[in-house]
């Protein structure tokens, strides 16, 4: 695994992968979170999202489908990836167990990993409060304080528009791995990660705070 420095936040441009837009009256906001329901291609319901953007231009994105699937993926503006590109990913929160499986690419900008089982997979999100991603060469912790609500209004979501408790066995979330959509630039950012470190693994690995919200 390789530990990439970060660079300032100030010099850092966010890549916004082109993607689809939320489904009419779908979307929402929780804090620094924000999320919807997407379509696929022949405008039918594909999946529910939140997502959260921090200042240094990473992105944090969980997509829950209608086949009880979760995936998380994450992106960093000098990480690329070759699309269909496998890793061996150690997911964890700041305490208990890390989560091994296998990870994958989805395109240049975001890779990451699907679990079967949304509610174990929730409650495995919620038992912290700083998530980290090891083995795809984003090698840093990030602090996912407010997913909570952002996770409910997304399983709700989902509930809604797949009209089955957010459960329907038989789709698949692999015809629809395109870019995930991710925050709009305009939204407030979390400050993530102090650079120099990660989840406490090196000196200066302090974590940060959501940034405070422009007042008007």
């Amino acid at each position: 695994m390789r530990c990439l420095a970060l660079a300032s936040a100030l010099t850092l441009a966010p890549l916004v992968p082109a993607s689809a837009q939320d489904m009419p009256g779908s979307a929402f906001e929780a804090g620094n979170w924000v999320g919807g329901a997407i379509p696929d291609d022949r405008g039918a319901f594909s999946h529910c999202y939140t997502s959260v953007g921090y200042v240094n231009g990473q992105t944090l994105w969980v997509g829950l489908y209608p086949n009880d699937t979760v995936s998380i993926l994450l992106s960093q503006p000098e990480v690329r990836f070759e699309p269909g590109q496998k890793f061996e990913l150690w997911v964890m929160m700041e305490t208990g167990l890390p989560a091994i499986g296998d990870g994958e690419a989805w395109d240049e900008s975001f890779a990451g990993i699907t679990y079967d089982g949304i509610q174990p997979t929730v409650d495995f999100l919620l038992s912290g409060r700083y998530l980290r991603m090891l083995g795809m060469g984003i090698d840093d912790g990030f602090d996912i304080d407010g997913i909570a609500p952002a996770l409910e209004l997304a399983q709700d979501c989902l509930a809604r528009q797949s009209g089955a408790g957010g459960k329907v066995l038989g789709s698949a979330p692999g015809g629809v791995k395109g870019p995930p959509k991710v925050p709009d630039l305009s939204k407030p950012k979390t400050s993530g990660v102090g650079s120099g470190g990660g989840l406490g693994t090196r000196p200066g690995g302090a974590l940060g705070t959501p940034a405070p919200k422009p007042q008007p």
